[in-house]
C-alpha cells in the first residue's frame, strides 16, 4: 500500500509549499528510479503526525477512487542529506530533525497545473469535483482553498494533494462531527473550498461515493495502520484516532452525504 524507497537524489525545493516539499528520485526494491515528491516530517505543523495524515489521507483517496497521486514512504539516511546539504543547506538542516522516513507522492506527468482561482470546473469533471468536495468535508480538510487550491489540473483530470491537516477533530471549538446537522458549516462558503462556488446550489449524484465509503472494511483500514512505519506511529496516537474517525464516517455516510447537500443548497 505503502511502497518504501530510497532517497538518491536531491532536485529542488519546490515553489510553493510551507512544509518546503521538495522533487527528488528515489530506487525502488527492482532498482527503477522513480520521481517523486517528499514532504519532511520537520516541516509539518504536526510533525510525523502530520505525515500520519497525509499517508492515510492519500491511502483512503485511492481506494475511493478520487485522483491522487500514487503516494510511497522515502527512505534518506546522512549521505543523502549530505548531497542535499551542497545544493540547500537549510532543506539538508530540515532533513537532520526529521524522522528519517519521509512521505512522497509520485511525480505528475506533464500538463498538470494549480487550478486558476475561480476557473470554472469542465462539465465532464463536475462529479468528480462534488466528490472531492465531500472527501475533504468529511476529513476535515481545511486545506483545499481558492488561494491554495492543492489541486491541479490538465484539462481532462485532477490531481488532489497535502491532507496533513485533515483529520483533526479534537480541541476544534464547536467542532460537531459531519452526520451531524450543522457539522459542516465551517466549509460552507465560496472562499472555504475551491470547488464551492462551482457546486452551490446544484443536486450532484453522490452514489458511487456513497458506495465506495461502504466498501471500506475493518480489515482494510488495520492494513492502513500497518502500511505506516513505527518511527511515525511510536509515539503518536494519530493513526489510531484517525482510523477510528473514518470508521464512524463510513458507519454514519447517509447522514454525512445528507449533510453535504445541505451546506451545497
Amino acid at each position: 500500500m505503502l511502497e518504501l524507497i530510497t532517497a538518491v537524489r536531491f532536485d529542488r525545493r519546490m515553489s510553493a509549499g510551507k512544509t518546503w516539499p521538495c522533487l527528488l528520485s528515489g530506487l525502488r526494491a527492482d532498482g527503477e528510479e522513480i520521481e517523486v515528491i517528499g514532504k519532511f516530517s520537520a516541516g509539518c505543523e504536526r510533525k510525523v503526525g502530520g505525515l500520519v495524515a497525509e499517508a492515510i489521507g492519500a491511502m483512503l483517496a485511492i481506494d475511493l477512487d478520487l485522483p491522487a497521486p500514487e503516494p510511497f514512504l522515502i527512505n534518506f539516511d546522512h549521505d543523502f542529506i549530505a548531497s542535499v546539504s551542497s545544493s540547500d543547506k537549510a532543506v539538508a538542516d530540515r532533513l537532520l530533525n526529521s524522522a528519517n522516513v519521509a512521505f512522497g507522492s509520485r511525480k505528475l506527468p506533464p500538463g498538470f497545473a494549480l487550478l486558476p482561482k475561480n476557473k470554472a470546473v469542465p462539465q465532464s469533471l463536475k462529479t468528480q469535483a462534488a466528490e472531492i468536495f465531500a472527501f475533504d468535508a468529511l476529513i476535515q480538510n481545511p486545506d483545499r482553498r481558492p488561494e491554495n487550491p492543492n489541486c491541479l489540473l490538465d484539462g481532462r483530470n485532477f490531481a488532489i494533494f497535502d491532507h496533513e491537516l485533515a483529520f483533526m477533530t479534537e480541541g476544534i471549538i464547536g467542532f460537531r462531527p459531519p452526520w451531524q446537522a450543522g457539522g459542516l458549516n465551517p466549509i460552507k462558503g465560496p472562499n472555504r473550498h475551491v470547488f464551492y462556488r462551482e457546486l452551490q446550489g446544484r443536486p450532484f449524484d453522490l452514489s458511487r461515493f456513497e458506495g465506495a465509503w461502504r466498501a471500506l472494511t475493518d480489515a482494510r483500514l488495520l492494513e492502513y495502520r500497518n502500511a505506516l512505519p513505527e518511527i511515525w506511529t511510536a509515539d503518536s496516537d494519530v493513526a489510531n484516532k484517525t482510523l477510528s474517525y473514518i470508521a464512524q464516517i463510513r458507519d454514519n455516510i447517509s447522514p454525512a452525504l445528507a449533510e453535504i447537500g445541505r451546506v451545497l443548497l
